[in-house]
């Protein structure tokens, strides 16, 4: 079963780089998880979509947000029940 998390993120963003990075690294342990990176001012359409109010923001597979800056060990504890899921 493939899951995707997504990420919203904007180029003027302090937090995102290292969000993306954890992201990327966390889902790198995972065959089954995907990640789709979204900007903002390129995808404006789909910001909307999902409501985004803040970033940078990560929609886990269960619509669970993430909002805002967090530390790694935060981030891997919101995704562990995914992880398990291959």
């Amino acid at each position: 079963m493939e899951l995707k998390i997504m990420f919203f993120t904007s180029e003027t963003c302090s937090w995102c780089p290292y969000i993306e990075g954890v992201l990327k690294n966390i889902i790198a342990e995972a065959s089954h998880i995907e990640l789709e990176v979204i900007n903002i001012s390129e995808d404006v359409d789909k910001a909307e979509e999902f409501e985004i109010v803040a970033i940078p923001t990560i929609i886990l597979p269960n619509n669970q947000r993430i909002i805002g800056g967090a530390d790694e060990a935060f981030i891997r504890e919101q995704m562990q029940f995914f992880m398990i899921m291959e």
